[in-house]
């Protein structure tokens, strides 16, 4: 890995992370409108969703930050 590599692995990592608090906000926010009576089907079906996509952006946050971390703990240079 290179600088120019490495500049735009740490971009990545910083977007990815941009990106799951941004959905983790909008699981939050979904969170909020909980009732004392169950939500209705479509509104569970949407949480549902909004709950996968958010462990999916934090599952992508997660790898890009693991490789953007054995880089700095071994110098990007012996880093792939």
């Amino acid at each position: 890995m290179n600088q120019t590599e490495f500049n735009e692995l740490h971009a990545s990592c910083v977007t990815a992370l941009l990106d799951y608090v941004t959905s983790a906000e909008l699981t939050a926010t979904m969170l909020g409108h909980c009732t004392p009576e169950p939500l209705p089907l479509t509104d569970r079906l949407s949480l549902m969703l909004q709950e996968r996509a958010e462990e999916q952006s934090r599952s992508i946050y997660m790898d890009v930050k693991r490789i953007l971390h054995n880089a700095a703990r071994r110098g990007y240079h012996y880093s792939d």
